[in-house]
């Protein structure tokens, strides 16, 4: 039977996008269109609609194709003259009809113009949904089909089968096969040669065993597992499954073999060199590479390294409209490349950009009086879309310093509380994020399914969220001088229980955007007005990573928590990798299946001085709860049941946290469009309003900018 992700529709509370704006600003509502009404029968489900309001949500069962297609004036003249194969032949038996209700059969023509800080940005390729396997629609709600057309479990999910659509075809017209998919399996996942390229958890049991993958035939995969493995479609569902700047943005899952085997020791004994893997990614991004083939709506026509990258129609894209034309509508998207933020904007504000999805440039809410104070001029309006953050500007401190008497503060849950009620964060609210979000403690973000799937799921949120956000400053003073950090010296500053100098260090990547500066700001005046020294300190952006992990640095400040799929995405919650708040722990977490012996050898060297430094956590303490947890949610069938124990990691979080701070949940986004942009969806046409932050919901290529058109292509060729 198929499982598919369903979430049952709620209506959300308003979220302040009335609050009007400091003096000199704009009201933030006259760039959102209007607050759904008292009518809509929630997130994709919509009942009683009266007459004139946005479409709302995407269709959840597929779409059948119409029996005739159509194709770009472009691509049909190259038909005519031989040079492309018909449209009907282009396209699998059964392509993917786009189900959004919000678009509209388009035009074809006319090219993009966007920004982007690097020629190889990972952002590129979050435009771009075409090599997943299935899709996430309604904001994450539902998952529905994508390369895949069908699939099913067994009872206990232990064994899954993917049936991908017939006459799939790379955009260089070669076909695509399960070849492709084991070509990565077999030849880039288990060769040796291809130093950190590990399966991925798409292919991890709940033990965190390897799946036996399979392909039975060219177009069906198997994956069966030793242990029961429920949340596969989501897995498959999340990341573009691209090449990056720094690895992938995803699991590949697939590299077209018909190409990248020429680079292959194994397929072509020309290939010599012992780092001959090196070249072969090279290779295989279709984002730096235009010869590469590729799955998605547009394939790369010239790259220029830090200068420009342009983008061209795919004539093999397997997707359709309603009306069966072919898809991508517009011939080219550019990628024009500013480094710098303030001079993204400039260009912004000078109309030389046609569309930004904010998520992916450093604006801030304070940018939006100078957007609309342009707009009549440039015509390129302002929207906002929910961020669905969690956080807003985020900061955790390090549960596994190095330093000892700074640890044993950091690890007692009553310092962490005394922080957080030492925040003013009504105050950062209205300075940074205009008065608009919900003030939080620190969450997942507010639009998973784990806080929208009933009544008791919104509940449970506004425990976690409310938990500590309260700004006390008395109480937060009191509950310091209660564990003896007190000013014992006199100089007007708490010291540590054993008499020696506090500080707080406020770590962050020196390229850190303003929204996270003005927030670290916050912090050090709030802190240091409960009479804790907290200073500003800026680190190399090419070094916070390592330093992190290696559990050099106290806190970590220019990050936020987006996502709220902790199955998918666990490490906000449960330490299992060392980017988080205990990155020791993580690396621990991450050894046990990939190095155990080095575990066992190392076990007498201090955690620090191990390689890498990595630290398992006492039986009961909180870390070994929530990875008991995670364990036991990973193998569970029953989706209440998952999400129950969910609930349970974040009573964890509350009884013994907080283990992050933030200042706001689901502040707006800035999405600017230019006037005769069509089909951008505006807040009322998406399910849940935007989920515009999480990288494993990518947007905006969850909203399908292949359905986006110009009214007058003519005019922007």
């Amino acid at each position: 039977m198929q499982e598919v992700l369903h979430g049952d529709g709620f209506s959300r509370r308003g979220f302040l996008y009335g609050s009007a704006l400091a003096a000199g600003s704009v009201m933030l509502v006259a760039c959102s269109s209007s607050e759904p009404t008292k009518e809509s029968g929630g997130p994709g489900k919509p009942k009683g609609k009266p007459a004139g309001a946005a479409p709302k949500g995407s269709e959840t069962k597929p779409i059948t194709p119409p029996a005739e297609f159509q194709e770009a004036p472009t691509l049909a003249e190259q038909v005519k003259a031989g040079k492309l194969p018909a449209v009907k032949e282009r396209l699998p038996e059964s392509p993917y009809v786009v189900p959004h209700r919000w678009t509209k059969s388009g035009n074809y023509g006319g090219r993009l113009r966007m920004v982007m800080g690097k020629s190889n940005s990972s952002a590129i390729k979050e435009y771009m949904y075409g090599r997943s396997f299935l899709r996430f629609l309604n904001d994450g709600l539902d998952i529905g089909p994508g390369l895949v057309e069908s699939w099913e479990s067994n009872d206990d999910a232990t064994q899954w089968v993917f049936h991908f659509r017939k006459g799939l075809k790379w955009s260089d017209g070669q076909p695509w096969s399960t070849d492709d998919i084991m070509y990565w399996w077999e030849d880039m996942v288990q060769d040796d040669a291809y130093t950190g390229l590990n399966p991925p958890d798409d292919v991890r049991s709940g033990r965190d065993t390897v799946a036996k993958v399979t392909a039975p035939d060219k177009t069906t995969l198997m994956l069966k597992f030793d242990a029961p493995a429920p949340i596969t479609p989501e897995r498959l569902a999340a990341w573009v499954n691209s090449p990056g700047e720094t690895g992938s943005v995803g699991p590949l899952w697939m590299q077209p073999k018909h190409y990248m085997s020429q680079f292959h020791p194994k397929y072509n004994k020309k290939v010599t060199r012992k780092d001959w893997y090196i070249n072969h990614d090279l290779k295989g991004d279709f984002g730096i590479n235009p010869e590469c083939p590729t799955l998605t709506g547009w394939r790369l026509k010239t790259y220029q390294e830090g200068r420009s990258v342009l983008w061209e129609r795919n004539p093999f894209y397997w997707c359709v409209d309603k009306e069966g034309k072919q898809l991508p509508y517009l011939d080219e998207v550019q990628f024009s490349v500013v480094t710098e933020d303030e001079v993204q904007k400039l260009q912004m504000t000078e109309g030389k950009v046609d569309y930004v999805h904010g998520g992916h440039h450093g604006l801030v809410l304070g940018d939006i009086s100078g957007f609309k104070q342009s707009e009549e001029r440039t015509k390129v309006r302002v929207l906002l879309w929910d961020s669905g953050s969690g956080t807003g500007s985020i900061v955790f401190l390090n549960y596994d310093y190095p330093k000892k008497n700074m640890r044993d503060l950091i690890r007692n849950p009553d310092f962490r509380r005394a922080l957080s009620h030492g925040i003013n964060r009504p105050d950062a609210r209205k300075a940074i994020y205009y008065d608009t979000g919900e003030l939080t403690t620190g969450t997942l973000s507010p639009k998973g399914t784990m806080f929208t799937i009933n009544d008791e799921a919104k509940q449970k949120y506004v425990e976690w969220r409310d938990a500590y956000v309260k700004y006390d400053v008395e109480k937060a003073k009191s509950m310091l001088d209660e564990l003896g950090v007190v000013d014992s010296n006199g100089d007007g500053k708490r010291e540590l229980p054993d008499g020696s100098k506090l500080e707080i260090l406020l770590d962050y990547p020196a390229d850190a955007n303003n929204e996270h500066m003005q927030k670290n700001n916050h912090y050090k005046r709030d802190w240091e007005a409960i009479g804790v020294a907290t200073k500003l300190n800026p680190i190399p952006p090419a070094e916070f990573g390592d330093r992190w992990g290696r559990g050099e640095l106290m806190t970590t400040t220019a990050w936020e928590v987006g996502d709220n799929s902790p199955l998918v995405y666990p490490g906000w919650v449960i330490p299992v990798e060392r980017g988080h708040w205990a990155p020791l722990h993580g690396q621990a977490f991450v050894m046990q299946t990939g190095d155990p012996k080095k575990l066992q050898e190392q076990k007498d060297i201090s955690p620090w001085k191990r390689t890498p430094p990595w630290l398992l956590p006492e039986p009961g303490d909180p870390i070994d709860q929530l990875w008991k947890l995670y364990a036991q949610a990973r193998v569970e069938p029953d989706q209440m049941k998952r999400i129950a124990l969910m609930w349970e990691v974040q009573k964890i979080h509350i009884e013994h946290g907080p283990f992050f701070y933030g200042v706001v949940a689901n502040y707006p986004r800035i999405v600017l469009v230019r006037d005769g942009l069509k089909n951008v969806p505006t807040r009322d046409n998406l399910a849940l309003g935007g989920w515009v932050n999480p990288w494993i919901l990518p947007s905006p290529a969850v909203y399908d900018p292949e359905t986006y058109y110009w009214e007058n292509p003519a005019e922007h060729t």
